[in-house]
């Protein structure tokens, strides 16, 4: 029974953990995800970073439409990240590019990202914009859905009625903002 107990416990603190320093999960919908797959531009051998990935559900989309494209993704919060696991698991071989991980998504490295995939609540930004300033490569591209990046302007902006926003930027465009 306490073993019960700690496992949830330890599913609240990390659901509440993520919840403060960057978002709750809450998955791109399907129709979102779509919409973002049409405008990606991906090649064999490329890596995806999703910070904030939860359960993986944009990485799992990715892996579909671009199957040799490495796709990375973090978060700190164990429900989500169960369902993303079991996911890979069922279907191991068709995702065998895609790798879920446990960990603070300030803290990874995304220095060999081609992509970075970015839904987060508008707070996380300042700490995410450092870091993708300290490590991105200049071509890079950055995702951002629903809300964009302060005090800079994105290279494009996908707006369509009754879906999410989308904002693009290149790594080299980031790292002109204050």
């Amino acid at each position: 029974m306490w073993l019960l107990q700690i496992i949830v416990l330890a599913i609240v603190i990390s659901a509440a953990i993520a919840g403060v320093s960057a978002a709750p999960w809450l998955p791109t919908k399907p129709r979102d995800r779509a919409h973002l797959l049409n405008h990606l531009k991906l090649t064999p051998g490329q890596k995806v970073v999703d910070l904030g990935c939860g359960d993986g559900s944009m990485l799992f989309a990715v892996a579909r439409k671009f199957p040799e494209v490495v796709c990375v993704g973090y978060d700190i919060s164990l429900l989500p990240l169960f369902f993303g696991w079991a996911r890979k698991l069922l279907y191991f071989k068709k995702y065998r590019h895609v790798h879920i991980r446990f960990g603070n998504l300030f803290k990874q490295s995304v220095e060999d990202a081609d992509l970075v995939f970015i839904f987060l609540l508008s707070k996380s930004y300042p700490k995410l914009v450092e870091l993708l300033k300290r490590d991105i490569k200049d071509e890079a591209q950055v995702v951002v859905e629903a809300w964009p990046f302060p005090n800079t302007t994105p290279l494009k902006t996908l707006k369509e009625d009754k879906l999410l926003s989308i904002f693009l930027y290149t790594g080299k465009s980031l790292r002109h903002v204050e």
